[in-house]
């Protein structure tokens, strides 16, 4: 959680601790616990401890015993949409390497979206506005919002590109624990590039091996996120155009959306004012505040150079290939995520000097662009 001793020090003492490896003997004293995902909060970690508040700086709260925290009357919030824009960049900085280094175009084609939470609409406009042919499944949230084209999880598996944004859930009226198993891998097509940056698990990995093989290899796959995390599912990294270690929301800029916002929510529990610490403070501007494109390119190649000048995914799959070759204990995963070289996110930087229509793609894209200069 970057910035978590800056914000919360004048609250109370801040300890950093280890969050996968956290025990109950830890947090017996804490009268507050701040966490990210790889921490479960349950009755085990909790009880008998002075914790009353707990922060997830995480739009998930799948490792938060939800009910636990309500019956032992310890409030509870999270930062839904902190990382919304961070990942909607993976996505595309996705596709843009899968441009460069394969020639898939996916401007205009048929886009499938599983989930419509915050990442999941982030993602859907960026497509629409760039002109693609967008659908989405979440029976969830289909009568929440009528405006999006809602359609049948068969439906998404004759798409282009899908794109998973998904929750894990095992119980319910739709679980997504294995949601795309080998029943609906097996209607997969030729060509299909699958994005996955939801949570580990809504893929049957061993499923996804099998289409590989029955499509000889014609499936394009860019995975942040794994079964069995931090342990992760080596024959499949094998196969997979890009492999990252579940950081696809871990823009610097994502990460302090997170601790602002949970900082707000304790600020608001404890009924204090946030004096001296505004969001232009918490939440840093970007390395590269401008730049300008003196060519244009077709423009899945104009897309593909300007996302990655600011945020190039192979860096990322480059980095986790080479340390699991240098080490192959179970720590390489965490080590990964704790030691991440972070990355702007795409709206920190302006753009200028094109004409309107690149603009305006790269805006949709989610670049700012710099009116007063064209």
């Amino acid at each position: 959680m970057p910035n978590a001793q800056a914000l919360f020090s004048h609250l109370g003492e801040v300890e950093l601790v280890n969050g996968r490896t956290l025990t109950n003997k830890q947090v017996k004293d804490a009268d507050i616990l701040l966490v990210r995902s790889v921490t479960k909060v349950s009755k085990e970690l909790l009880e008998g401890s002075s914790v009353r508040f707990v922060g997830s700086a995480t739009i998930g709260v799948d490792h938060i015993d939800l009910d636990y925290l309500e019956s032992a009357n310890v409030a509870f919030s999270s930062a839904p949409g902190c990382n919304a824009e961070a990942v909607a960049d993976y996505v595309f900085s996705g596709l843009s390497y899968l441009y460069m280094t394969k020639k898939i175009q996916w401007l205009g084609r048929k886009i499938g979206i599983i989930g419509y939470g915050n990442v999941g609409k982030t993602v859907y406009a960026r497509f629409a506005q760039l002109g693609c042919h967008v659908c989405v499944y979440d029976p969830m949230k289909q009568n929440e919002a009528l405006s999006a084209n809602f359609v049948s999880l068969e439906e998404i598996l004759t798409c282009d590109v899908i794109s998973l944004h998904a929750p894990l859930t095992q119980n319910g009226d739709y679980p997504t624990k294995g949601m795309l198993g080998k029943n609906e891998l097996s209607k997969l097509s030729a060509g299909v590039a699958i994005i996955s940056a939801g949570r580990g698990g809504v893929i049957d990995e061993q499923a996804l091996v099998q289409c590989h093989q029955r499509l000889e290899g014609d499936i394009h796959l860019v995975l942040d996120v794994w079964d069995n995390e931090p342990s992760i599912n080596q024959e499949l990294v094998s196969i997979v155009d890009i492999a990252t270690p579940h950081i696809a929301g871990y823009s610097k800029q994502g990460r302090e959306k997170g601790t602002w916002m949970v900082y707000q929510a304790l600020c608001q529990h404890l009924e204090l004012d946030t004096v001296n610490v505004n969001k232009h403070d918490a939440i840093s501007a970007g390395y590269f505040s401008s730049f300008d494109i003196a060519v244009d390119f077709p423009q899945e190649e104009m897309l593909a150079r300007c996302i990655h000048a600011i945020y190039d995914v192979a860096r990322d799959d480059a980095r986790l290939r080479y340390k699991y070759r240098e080490n192959k204990e179970n720590n390489v995963f965490d080590w990964l995520r704790k030691h991440y070289v972070e990355r702007d996110e795409l709206n920190t930087c302006f753009v200028s000097k094109l004409n309107s229509t690149a603009l305006n793609i790269l805006g949709a894209a989610g670049f700012s662009i710099d009116i007063d200069k064209n």
